[in-house]
């Protein structure tokens, strides 16, 4: 079991690594530069911010021996966001080849860091299924965190360029919407994944999870999945209208219920080291 704040931090980094793959799933031609320039900004604050946590907290926890942050998942956190950084600059140049470069680094070091970070949680041996679904659990997460991130970004942007074509605005919340669906499937699954392999660390914290935890698991799936699923229905059907304004407001909802949910998550991967 880790601190709270080892988990909370998680957040940051998820933002910044999830909204770097909702960025890429959008069309780089169809897009200003202008956008990508104000977008990766703020995921780079975000992540910037989640790195300053760790830092601190794995200072502290030099002296007690092993702390909950270790410096390989530390070292992985500054190399993503330096190879963020750099994309970040590019963005104000014209090198293509660079630019695509330092992007895909930045994700590679980002999907290492959070493999990390997920071993990190896990209370099985390496060998074990636990060593697939946290990752997989929290990737998820990344991804959703992200898409709405970008999604409500977005939707801004739409404000500045009134001429904008319709079409990224949907690919961008067609990436928000798969990422909800599939996380909602997958933690479904999660229990009986847990419960067949007969892990005895995490049967308990399971059982502990229902015990002792059913209301914030409600809460959690209620707060951060079912609502932004409604809120999704009504986003398309602005979109056929087509209101971006409107659609916009809508993502400002979804993402409060996400971060909302996903906050809740993090005190329930404190509590029981599961990654629901």
């Amino acid at each position: 079991m880790q601190p709270f704040p080892t988990s909370f931090l998680l957040l940051f980094y998820q933002v910044s690594l999830g909204g770097l793959f909702a960025i890429a799933a959008t069309p780089f031609h169809q897009l200003e530069r202008g956008f990508y320039k104000s977008t990766a900004g703020v995921l780079f604050v975000v992540g910037f911010l989640g790195l300053l946590g760790k830092a601190d907290i794995y200072w502290k926890s030099l002296s007690l021996g092993i702390g909950p942050v270790s410096a390989v998942e530390l070292s992985f956190y500054v190399l993503f966001l330096l190879f963020f950084a750099l994309y970040l600059i590019s963005l104000w140049g014209e090198h293509v080849v660079f630019r695509a470069r330092f992007f895909s680094l930045a994700l590679l070091t980002g999907l290492a860091g959070l493999v990390t970070s997920a071993h990190g949680f896990t209370q099985a041996s390496l060998w074990s299924l636990e060593t697939i679904l946290y990752p997989l659990s929290f990737f998820l997460s990344a991804l959703l965190l992200g898409g709405v991130t970008v999604g409500m970004l977005l939707g801004h942007w739409y404000l500045i360029d009134t001429g904008q074509s319709i079409d990224p605005f949907v690919r961008i919340f067609k990436f928000f919407c798969i990422t909800l669906i599939i996380q909602v499937a997958f933690f479904l699954l999660l229990p009986l994944l847990f419960y067949l392999p007969g892990n005895p660390n995490t049967v308990l914290a399971l059982q502990r999870l229902w015990e002792e935890h059913a209301f914030l698991l409600w809460t959690r799936v209620l707060v951060g999945q079912a609502a932004p699923i409604i809120i999704s229905i009504m986003i398309w059907r602005t979109l056929k209208i087509p209101h971006t304004m409107a659609a916009t407001g809508l993502f400002y909802t979804a993402l409060l219920g996400v971060f909302v949910g996903e906050i809740l998550g993090r005190q329930i991967l404190a509590l029981t080291s599961l990654p629901f």
